[in-house]
């Protein structure tokens, strides 16, 4: 579905529109460029048709015949077509995914630019899939530059994968810098009705063209306060003095804007971070207030209110946005109910920005720490600047999201030690999840329960050691297997002549074949004892054809076994923590780790009940565990799928709105001080 438009914005008066247009390729083809450099694509016959293909796209939609919908589809069907003829079809549809996951990851950056660059081309009713600087656009322009070597089919492949990484990597950054060039040239945003598909991205609920979706807690909000806007007499009708009163009170809103804020209403920056708007309801000036103003300030109250109570947040941050409070103030009295209805309104999106931008901070950050130092500069310049016009809030808005998108570009160029380390830990997992399928199936009906819980602890680290030496098909896997096997036979009653006689002879032998797997992985003699003393009660058992009951019965299923373990790997000065389910074999038990995409934050727990915050930087691609980063922490932490659903499904994770001061402070709002809402 494609985007309905419902409202037109202009550029400004004597925009040079093709100089704007000029500035915006060259930044798009330098990142562009610099992507598909640094995965290792150096061809200048390869750089020069990629860099064409992505002009000629720019070319299309800047001219007066530019084509869109059906009759762009149209064009790209006829190219899939060359590809297939040109028996390309794999890289055609390995192009078609890339662009689908690209999108899904800088959704939220790419709308926020089309919503700007619609304008700026005159084309408000483009789809962001027809965007020519839209992943799908990159991704053509990767055809022909494939389309334009020699290169062999399966090299063109291999360089897929890097080119993939690299572009999504850069594409958020590339797209956050692209409105904030456009927001410095006064391009305003269109105002566009997203699709029905939902994507989750930077954790709000967005349409499947980054959109921001209804049916969230400010949704609610805004429904409550129109219903106060009207109440049952009908709508509110303001006094014959209401022009003069209005300037009146705005004036004095400037001039209270204008103080310092410990000086506003008496006490530090701190205290007046609790009371400003509340001060503000019982002065004089504000009795004045027109009725649906008078909403505004009470529902704003309540917002800041419970903004300030969040104890998560640190007090540099409520100190720098207790400035905001004035402003956005003015701007809900100017915007009227629009402010409430209108989740791109700038104010409202500075604020939400500011609430992503502090996710992942702990709540005694210092003033000093960068984020801090950057919402401070900009509440203070949000404080000293704005009068009537929210492009002010737009301009901060933009330099808010372009820092946090150099900062997580930085943060993401990081990650590739621990990534490295996280693909070699995943061996290890397969590894040791393939032993524990082979031990389990094995032990779960015959095995007493110490030993199923030795070998289970044990032998499955033998047993993975021998996959990752040469593989399940390799000799001492099928060797070690062995010993299982031989073992668990031991163990068994021997009602024969021939099979006691067996046994006699495949103990001594049997024992020196444990004891050497056992020293292959150093585990140590006060650990094997209970386990050795129950086999030779059982091997003497069995040779008397008799059973001998151990003090526990048979072993449990694999998928009795929860909880969660700590691996950490420390090689070279790089540290990765790994949670892990004690059980190697756990399977997930639902799909919010699958929707999660590169750049979602997410708060866990760890073994120890402390709890972690971090960005998604990584989900290793046969077991979908996802690799966490934060910029505070001195590691990574890679936590296993099985047990991040655990957690979600128990309530202790979280991701998306929840993290956020400002959505946080919205649900609070509308449990405390609306409680009516229908």
């Amino acid at each position: 579905m494609s985007h309905t438009e419902t409202s037109t914005a202009t550029p400004p008066p004597g925009l040079n529109r093709a100089a704007v247009i000029a500035e915006v390729r060259e930044l798009f083809l330098a990142r562009v460029d610099q992507a598909i450099r640094a995965a290792g694509v150096d061809s200048p016959v390869s750089i020069a048709a990629l860099r064409a293909g992505a002009v000629q796209l720019l070319d299309q939609m800047t001219t007066a015949g530019a084509r869109t919908g059906f009759a762009l589809a149209n064009s790209l069907t006829a190219s899939q077509i060359r590809l297939v003829d040109d028996n390309q079809l794999e890289l055609s549809i390995r192009l078609g995914d890339i662009a689908k996951h690209l999108r899904d990851e800088c959704a939220a950056s790419l709308y926020k630019f089309h919503q700007r660059f619609v304008t700026l081309l005159d084309r408000p009713s483009l789809r962001v899939a027809d965007d020519p600087l839209s992943p799908e656009a990159i991704c053509r322009a990767l055809a022909e530059m494939f389309g334009s070597t020699d290169t062999a089919h399966q090299t063109a492949l291999a360089h897929l994968a890097e080119i993939e990484t690299q572009l999504a990597s850069e594409l958020p950054l590339m797209y956050a810098e692209l409105s904030e060039l456009l927001v410095r040239r006064q391009i305003a945003p269109a105002k566009l009705q997203a699709s029905a598909a939902e994507t989750r991205t930077g954790g709000h609920r967005r349409g499947g063209d980054g959109a921001p979706m209804a049916g969230d807690a400010m949704a609610a909000l805004q429904q409550a306060v129109l219903s106060r806007l009207q109440p049952a007499g009908g709508p509110a009708v303001a006094g014959g003095d209401t022009a003069p009163r209005f300037e009146q009170i705005m004036a004095q809103l400037d001039q209270w804007q204008v103080q310092a804020q410990s000086d506003l209403f008496g006490g530090s920056a701190e205290q007046v971070a609790g009371n400003a708007l509340d001060a503000l309801k019982s002065s004089e000036a504000m009795t004045r207030l027109r009725a649906q103003d008078t909403v505004a300030l009470d529902v704003l109250s309540a917002l800041f209110d419970a903004l300030f109570d969040d104890l998560r947040l640190a007090p540099a941050i409520k100190t720098a946005v207790a400035r905001l409070q004035i402003p956005v103030l003015k701007a809900a009295i100017l915007g009227g109910a629009s402010f409430f209805t209108d989740p791109d309104h700038p104010a409202r999106a500075l604020l939400a920005a500011m609430g992503e931008a502090t996710i992942g901070l702990e709540p005694n950050v210092d003033g000093a720490h960068p984020v801090c130092a950057e919402i401070q500069r900009i509440a203070a310049g949000v404080q000293h600047e704005f009068q009537r016009d929210t492009e002010v809030f737009d301009r901060y808005g933009a330099q808010l999201e372009s820092f946090m998108a150099h900062r997580h570009h930085d943060l993401q160029g990081s990650a590739q030690a621990f990534i490295a380390l996280a693909k070699v830990q995943e061996e290890h997992d397969i590894a040791l999840r393939t032993a524990w399928r082979l031990v389990a199936s094995r032990t779960l009906a015959v095995a007493p329960r110490v030993v199923a819980d030795f070998l289970r602890e044990h032998w499955t680290k033998v047993l993975a050691a021998d996959w990752l030496y040469d593989g399940q098909r390799g000799e001492q896997w099928q060797q070690d297997e062995r010993v299982l096997d031989d073992l668990l036979w031991s163990i068994q009653p021997k009602s024969e002549a021939e099979d006691r006689r067996r046994l006699g002879q495949l103990v001594p032998d049997l024992l020196g074949r444990i004891k050497a797997g056992l020293d292959r992985i150093g585990v140590q003699g006060e650990a094997r004892a209970p386990f050795l003393e129950a086999c030779f009660a059982l091997q003497a058992a069995a040779i008397r054809g008799r059973s001998f009951q151990t003090a526990a019965p048979n072993g449990p299923a694999a998928d009795s076994v929860d909880g969660d373990t700590l691996v950490v790997l420390e090689p070279n000065g790089v540290t990765l923590k790994c949670l892990r389910s004690a059980n190697p074999d756990a399977r997930a038990s639902g799909d919010v780790v699958r929707e999660l995409v590169i750049g979602d934050w997410v708060e866990f727990a760890m073994p120890d009940g402390s709890m972690r915050c971090g960005r998604l930087c990584w989900i290793s691609p046969e077991l979908g565990n996802p690799l966490f980063m934060n910029s505070a922490w001195d590691c990574a932490i890679s936590v296993a799928r099985s047990s991040l659903e655990r957690q979600f499904a128990a309530g202790q994770a979280s991701t998306g709105s929840t993290l956020s001061f400002f959505d946080n402070a919205i649900e609070k709002a509308l449990h405390k001080s609306l409680p009516a809402r229908a």
